[in-house]
C-alpha cells in the first residue's frame, strides 16, 4: 500500500517537472523575442542568465589546520571567560 503511494507521488512529480520544463520553455522563448524586439539580447544572453541563477555554487575546501584553529577558537573564550569568573581564593 506504502509503495503504492510512493509510486503515485513520484508519476505525480514527474509530470509536473515536464509542465514546469515546458513552461520555462515558454518563459524563455517569450524572453528571447521580448530581448531582441528591445535589443537586449538575443536567446545567448539569456541562457547564460538563467545558468548563472541555476547554479550550484561550488563548496569550500577548509584544509584541517585551519579547522582545528576554528575549533580552538571558541575553547580559548570558554576559558578565557570561566578564568575571569572564577573568584581568587
Amino acid at each position: 500500500m506504502a509503495n503504492q503511494a510512493i509510486n503515485a507521488a513520484v508519476t505525480q512529480l514527474k509530470q509536473e517537472h515536464i509542465r514546469l520544463c515546458k513552461e520555462l520553455a515558454r518563459v524563455d522563448e517569450a524572453l528571447s523575442v521580448l530581448g531582441s524586439l528591445n535589443g537586449v539580447g538575443g536567446p545567448a544572453k539569456n541562457a547564460k542568465v538563467v545558468k548563472s541563477i541555476m547554479a550550484v555554487p561550488k563548496k569550500r575546501k577548509i584544509s584541517a589546520s585551519a579547522r582545528k584553529k576554528m575549533s580552538d577558537a571558541p575553547r580559548a573564550r570558554w576559558a578565557a571567560r570561566k578564568k575571569e569568573k572564577t573568584p581568587a581564593k
